[in-house]
């Protein structure tokens, strides 16, 4: 059982001295003046970058185009089963308490149902045989897959949750709650730029780049969806997860954001030169997504990772 100071919470429930740290203001400048700069020198060569390095054989890119697009099944996994057992763990719910328990690990399961779907068949074919061959009823096997895997993260996730303190699970509904909203918002917007944007991607260019537009220029919905970049954005959504993890696990914080952010970094520049993005594209994405995971932690009110107490926590 974890053991917190009665007042270690005191700073994530809505404290008036909550305000962003010296780390993360320092985070800020870097990160929003080297998308900037990349931003703006995509603006002008972004024809150029894409001509220079794309690879449509590029194992990299081939790799984060078929695997690079869980992050929100991630995110949403991570959170259903934080509320289930969370619930489940809740005083004085009786019978409602297994009614939601159950229904929020249903919809964490389709979230990993929906992450096997369409890589399932190849990826279980190449790793049992070593070449493709289909796999008989795979929709059957997925939902079979999905069920162990989610029971077997269950236990895992009702052990993480069963040894906080009353305090931690508030705080961890919260962010579960939070990050539900949070991948909902980003869809919502990155969904409607790819819409209304119609802009072509690297490789249906023609010869001369006749069809190309630079990113600040929307062509209407036209049925091509290069900017933002999806994948981009699947990838820095992964950066939500450190905040879901205890406020006290700071060493933990610490190695996720750095994971997290190097997963991010790694898929858009893949996109780019696998050929399915500009390089204005990723650039985008990514501002757009890290501008909306800070806002979604100032209302948290929790810190990337946390600063060492000064009081005695």
């Amino acid at each position: 059982m974890s053991h917190r100071p009665p007042n270690s919470f005191s700073r994530l429930k809505g404290a008036p001295d909550f305000k962003t740290s010296k780390p993360e203001c320092l985070a800020l400048i870097i990160f929003y003046l080297v998308a900037g700069l990349i931003l703006l020198f995509a603006t002008f060569f972004d024809r150029e970058v894409s001509s220079t390095i794309m690879n449509r054989s590029s194992i990299v890119g081939w790799f984060f185009q078929n695997y690079g697009t869980r992050g929100p099944n991630i995110v949403l996994f991570v959170c259903f089963q934080t509320i289930a057992w969370v619930t489940y763990f809740a005083r004085n719910r009786g019978a409602l308490r297994w009614v939601l328990t159950t229904f929020f690990l249903i919809l964490a399961m389709n979230q990993l149902l929906l992450s096997l779907n369409g890589y399932f068949a190849y990826t279980l074919a190449v790793l049992l045989n070593g070449e493709v061959k289909q796999v008989a009823n795979p929709g059957v096997s997925q939902l079979i897959w999905s069920l162990l895997i989610t029971f077997g993260l269950s236990i895992i996730f009702y052990r993480y949750i069963d040894n906080r303190t009353e305090e931690e699970r508030q705080y961890l509904l919260r962010a579960a709650v939070m990050g539900i909203a949070l991948v909902f918002v980003v869809s919502l917007i990155i969904g409607d730029l790819k819409l209304h944007w119609g802009r072509y991607r690297p490789f249906q260019m023609d010869a001369d780049m006749g069809r190309f537009t630079p990113w600040y220029h929307p062509n209407g919905s036209n049925g091509h969806y290069s900017f933002p970049s999806g994948h981009t954005t699947s990838g820095w959504l992964l950066l939500y997860l450190p905040f879901l993890l205890p406020r006290s696990w700071r060493t933990a914080q610490k190695y996720l954001v750095i994971l997290t952010v190097t997963i991010a970094i790694l898929t858009a520049l893949s996109r780019v030169r696998y050929g399915a993005h500009w390089l204005s594209d990723v650039t985008a994405a990514s501002i757009i997504v890290f501008s909306t995971i800070f806002l979604f932690s100032r209302v948290l009110e929790a810190h990337f990772v946390e600063d060492q107490p000064s009081d005695g926590w």
